[in-house]
């Protein structure tokens, strides 16, 4: 008989790489299962944008913020409809989440912490990344996970695929799992799912969507696929079903993959007027303007989005442009797009439509000539007149050189809205509201409704993953052992 206890955790993205190194560390043996053949899940393509009130870093630069106040703007921005126990767990710890990444080397962009347009801002810098985003964090956890491997704590299973979930009577005792052909039992005292979200699952995905939603492009990586929501489920977990849908902003089709999305660490079409002042005008399918482009709330942008037929619109720029924008209207994470590459693309990309005349361009994009005609007049007017009908005050030149260009982008889903209920204690929970023994669950397999309300918020993604990852896998092997357990196969 043997006191360590032994802990499941499917998934190796921030949270099930943070639970098993946290339940290793505080004396468990953990399996951690990952069906791809390396860790870090969505981390590869990532920002891996963090948040966290009362750091040493925010102290250091004299910057007066606590984790109440960050609570209430979590709020404000997130309407109110956040799961509150929850995110004020999570918001309580993540200035610890911080300092412990800071004090395993992690590489800080040297902006940190700083305010980021992607998202409507914070009232107060409380945002970090790392210099290479999201493979920062995935950097530090590596080395850590390292260490507990070597340590004969953890046991990686890689390119591994969790086919099921094992039961004896009510409880939970495992998973079933799949590698090169070969299934066999992974049993423990408990199992956290860590299986992050379901967005490149097209069929799943669009069940969560709202009406008129289910053109937008996946712009995920390909594992994503909901397989710990759908195994918990089939146990009867309660799954959330809010309806609440907000794009990403800027993916560009991908002509090699219906309707999914350039990867944008490669390219995407920047939108935040903090980065880049517009130059150019969009337009729906239907040729007319539908939002002044250099509004500075990304919320009210994405909601005009989704508001668009088949939620596409078209970026429409003229030779003016390209010549004399001083910042690429495409980039990537690591800002590689100069404006003599923007340029070479416009010559010569798939992803950019050129025409020598409105009216071919109009053709080839398909939307009435007339209305993209009446469009771009409408502005050049407004550049001429300083007064734009939609409120638009950034209007640096006309657009009447050609040839006319146009990149098509369509809203695009990166992250789950919806996920397994669970109590604070990260148990999962069945339809009726009583604990599932046994199961556990974190990170975006929760969805992210719970950190977000119907919004994105700065941080409130990976860093409740993160941070609540830590939580359970201190708590998990701590309850575990006290209680006396039987070390599994």
């Amino acid at each position: 008989m043997s006191t360590v206890p032994v802990v499941v955790v499917v998934g190796t993205g921030g949270a099930g790489l943070t639970t098993a190194i946290a339940a290793a560390e505080h004396g468990a043996r953990v399996h951690l299962v990952e069906k791809q053949p390396g860790i870090g899940g969505m981390l590869h393509i990532a920002n891996g944008e963090f948040s966290g009130a009362g750091s040493r870093r925010q102290r250091e630069r004299g910057i007066d913020d606590s984790p109440q106040r960050h609570l209430e703007e979590v709020e404000r921005i997130s309407h109110g409809r956040i799961d509150r126990d929850l995110a004020a767990l999570s918001v309580r710890h993540q200035g610890e989440t911080v300092d412990w990444l800071d004090d395993l080397g992690f590489e800080f962009h040297p902006d940190c912490p700083g305010l980021i347009h992607g998202h409507e801002v914070y009232d107060v810098p409380r945002t970090y990344w790392g210099v290479e985003h999201g493979r920062s964090v995935i950097t530090v956890l590596e080395r850590l996970l390292a260490e507990q491997v070597a340590a004969g704590r953890v046991l990686l299973h890689l390119s591994t695929t969790m086919t099921g979930l094992l039961r004896e009577g009510d409880r939970v005792v495992g998973v079933e799992v799949e590698h090169e052909g070969a299934t066999r039992p992974l049993t423990g005292d408990a199992v956290v799912l860590a299986t992050g979200g379901y967005d490149a699952n097209l069929e799943l995905r669009n069940r969560f969507l709202p009406e008129g939603c289910h053109d937008v492009l996946v712009g995920c990586l390909d594992h994503a696929t909901g397989d710990g929501l759908l195994a918990a489920e089939a146990l009867g977990a309660a799954v959330s079903s809010d309806g609440i849908f907000l794009p990403v902003m800027g993916l560009i089709p991908d002509p090699a993959r219906p309707q999914h999305a350039v990867d944008y660490r490669e390219a995407f079409v920047e939108m935040a007027p903090a980065y880049r002042a517009p130059h150019e005008i969009w337009v729906n399918r239907d040729g007319h303007r539908f939002v002044a482009e250099d509004t500075t709330s990304p919320e009210h942008r994405e909601r005009a989005l989704i508001r668009q037929p088949g939620n596409t619109m078209h970026v429409v720029f003229d030779a003016g442009v390209v010549e004399n924008a001083p910042v690429s209207l495409i980039r990537n994470p690591a800002d590689e797009w100069t404006p003599a590459r923007f340029a070479e693309a416009c010559r010569t990309s798939p992803w950019v439509t050129r025409a020598d005349s409105l009216a071919e361009l109009a053709a080839l994009l398909d939307v009435d000539a007339d209305a993209l005609a009446a469009s771009v007049a409408s502005y050049n007017e407004a550049v001429t007149s300083g007064s734009d009908p939609l409120g638009r005050t950034t209007l640096p030149q006309r657009l009447d050189r050609a040839p006319y260009y146009a990149i098509t982008t369509v809203a695009s889903s990166i992250l789950s809205r919806d996920g397994l209920s669970v109590d604070t204690s990260m148990r999962v929970l069945d339809t009726s509201g009583e604990v599932i023994e046994g199961l556990h669950a974190v990170g975006e397999l929760l969805g992210n409704n719970k950190f977000a309300g119907d919004n994105y918020v700065g941080g409130m993604s990976i860093t409740p993953a993160m941070t609540l990852g830590r939580l359970l896998g201190r708590q998990l092997a701590s309850r575990l052992a006290g209680a006396g357990t039987k070390e599994k196969s």
